[in-house]
Parts: C-alpha cells; sequence; structure tokens
C-alpha cells in the first residue's frame, strides 16, 4: 500500500580517481505516507445472528466455556463473543453477533459493526425468540437485513433455533412457526427446536452444524475486496523526477524567506547527511549546477535572507568559498555537540 524510501548510498559509490575515500554517505529515504481505514473481522466458522434479546449469548455459554454477559434486556452484548464448540474432538469457533435491529444494513443500532463479522463466517445459526410477539416477523426482518447488507450474506447456510422452548408460550406455538419456516424455504432438517437455558436440543443443533461444516467448502481468508498493491520499490514516476524540476516562493513580510520547492530537489535535500561536510559540499554543487542558486539571485536574494528547501533552512551568503562553507559548517556541528573530524574522539563522542 506505501512503498518504503530506497537506502541510502554509501561513501563507496562516491568513490573516484582523485577522491579514493570520500567522506560522504546518503540518509535513507523516507517511505510513502498515507492514512489508511482498516476494517477488521472476526473469523469464525459459525455466526449466531438474530433479534436483540433472542438468547444468542445464553446459546453460546452452553455450547462453549465462553462466559459472555447474559441478562434479561435488549442490546446486552455490545461486542462480539467468540466461543469454542468442541463435539467428537472436534471444534468449531462459533462467534456471537449482538443483536440485529430493522435498518442495520444503513448502520442503525452499529448494524455495520455487527454485519461485516458475519461475512467471515461460513455458517449462520439463526436464533429466533419464541418468547417474541411476533417470532415470525423477526425472522423475515433479519433476512431482510443480511441480503441488503450482502446477497452473499443472504446466501449463505443458515439453520433456524427456535429458541426458549421452557416458556408455555413458545412450545405452544412450535409448530405454526415451524410451518412459517417452511413456507420460507428451510429445510425441515435445519430447524431446531430448543431452549438454551435447559440445554434441550442443544446437543442436537451443535451436531447439525459439525456435519453442515464438513460439507461447507473450507473458504480461503482474505478473499473479498481489494487485493493489496504490495508495492516493493519507489514508483518508476517518482524516480524520473529531476531536480531542475522546482520553483521558488517568496515571503518578503518579515523575516526574507525563500521558499524552493521541487520533488526530487526535496528528497535530495532529505537524504543529505550533514554530518559530512563533502556532504554539505556536494549540496552547494548540486544547487549551483540545477539552477537554483541563478534562480535564486533573480529572485533578488541578499545576505542574510533565509531560504528552505524542503526540512533545510539555511541563511544565504554570497561567498560560497570552501573556506566560508567549511567554517559554517563546522559551527552548525558545535551548536549540535557534535565531535568534528580530525577530534581524537571523532566521529562520535561514545566511542
Amino acid at each position: 500500500l506505501a512503498a518504503g524510501g530506497r537506502g541510502g548510498r554509501g561513501n563507496l559509490s562516491f568513490k573516484t580517481a582523485r577522491n579514493n575515500a570520500p567522506a560522504l554517505a546518503e540518509r535513507g529515504q523516507v517511505g510513502a505516507n498515507s492514512w489508511l481505514e482498516l476494517e477488521l473481522r472476526l473469523v469464525a466458522d459459525v455466526g449466531i445472528v438474530g433479534v436483540p434479546n433472542a438468547g444468542k449469548s445464553t446459546l453460546l455459554s452452553v455450547a462453549s466455556a465462553a462466559r459472555p454477559k447474559i441478562a434479561n434486556y435488549p442490546f446486552t452484548t455490545l461486542v462480539p463473543n467468540l466461543g469454542v464448540v468442541e463435539l467428537d474432538y472436534r471444534s468449531a469457533v462459533w462467534c456471537d453477533i449482538p443483536g440485529l435491529m430493522e435498518g442495520a444494513h444503513t448502520g442503525a443500532g452499529l448494524g455495520h459493526e455487527f454485519l461485516r463479522h458475519c461475512q467471515r463466517c461460513r455458517l449462520l445459526v439463526h436464533v429466533v425468540d419464541g418468547s417474541s410477539q411476533d417470532p415470525c416477523g423477526d425472522y423475515v426482518a433479519i433476512q431482510q437485513e443480511l441480503g441488503l447488507f450482502s446477497p452473499a450474506l443472504a446466501e449463505k447456510r443458515q439453520l433456524v433455533a427456535y429458541n426458549k422452548m421452557d416458556l408455555p408460550d413458545s412450545a405452544d406455538y412450535q409448530d405454526d412457526v415451524q410451518d412459517f419456516f417452511l413456507e420460507q424455504g428451510v429445510a425441515r432438517e435445519d430447524i431446531f427446536a430448543i431452549s438454551a437455558v435447559t440445554g434441550q436440543g442443544v446437543k442436537p443443533l451443535i451436531r447439525a452444524v459439525r456435519e453442515a461444516l464438513d460439507e461447507l467448502p473450507e473458504e480461503l481468508p482474505f478473499s473479498e475486496g481489494p487485493r493489496p498493491l504490495n508495492l516493493q520499490q519507489v514508483p518508476r514516476t517518482e524516480r524520473q523526477q529531476q531536480l531542475g524540476d522546482f520553483r521558488i516562493e517568496a515571503d518578503l513580510a518579515g523575516p526574507r524567506t525563500f521558499t524552493v520547492t521541487g520533488a526530487a530537489l526535496e528528497r535530495f535535500t532529505q537524504m543529505t547527511n550533514w554530518d559530512y561536510y563533502e556532504a554539505t559540499r556536494r549540496f552547494q554543487k548540486v544547487l549551483e549546477s540545477a539552477g537554483v542558486v541563478k534562480a535564486l539571485e533573480q529572485r533578488g536574494v541578499t545576505d542574510g535572507d533565509f531560504v528552505k528547501v524542503g526540512e533545510m533552512e539555511f541563511e544565504w551568503s554570497s561567498d560560497r568559498s570552501e573556506g566560508k562553507l567549511f567554517d559554517k559548517w563546522a559551527e552548525e556541528q558545535k551548536k549540535a555537540g557534535r565531535i568534528l573530524p580530525g577530534s581524537a574522539r571523532w566521529p562520535h563522542a561514545g566511542v
């Protein structure tokens, strides 16, 4: 997604017939910066979906060793919970998706935050609250939200668990609700009447989930969404930029400052290692050969003005002799607390 900068060259790259041991090296180029929005999805084999307070967390706590928060009011679960369900020495990861509500596909009730986790599940267990005033309407509403959020999500294999059979109202209407599920196209073997509180029907549901997972093909991770660019080097368009492509902006209010901008020139300035005098001398020669010095003089730069190139700012001087340049470089090195070459402890004070 973002290419790292190329490494700086060592002094061997600057070796010439006249200079066999150049005291010069470059810094590495700064890599690309970008803001990325990452969408994280929990990876689970089974996703438990349903309306709020349908008993999804209770089912997960009975089927696994997970201990999600359980209470008798809607939206008890605010974040997805994972649990490992074992059967016949085999395990599967179940994910308790927080309760969905009408309009979840548009983000209502944090619908986007919850529905995206279902996309990585291979199979869904739709828990229907048997004590609801309209369990059939709840089932249809959830199915619609899944389809509106992602058609592929609505096509995933589902098992329906009609929950709260321990309550008389739920048990009395179990046959009628089952007939409704059959009318909706749910296979009879995919409908289970359970009570998550007492454990009634939970074991057959777990076994059916295990068999359904065995029938489903293994899904490859990261199969959805755009593929990353996986950049390995600096883009060629950036490497082809020229040092002579620059422009100058003058700020004559207050301290006179001339700002030189240009992608190649700013990159060259950033990679210059100012710890070496030869690097400073090379920087001055590049400014002259690229036409920056001549362009600044045409814009009216005078001694004492400030010139800024990239992150580097220096005071302009018409005296560009090597003696003046070295004195100025040595002065900056002393201000920074660096040891000058030729001293007993150069190049590092700690050596």
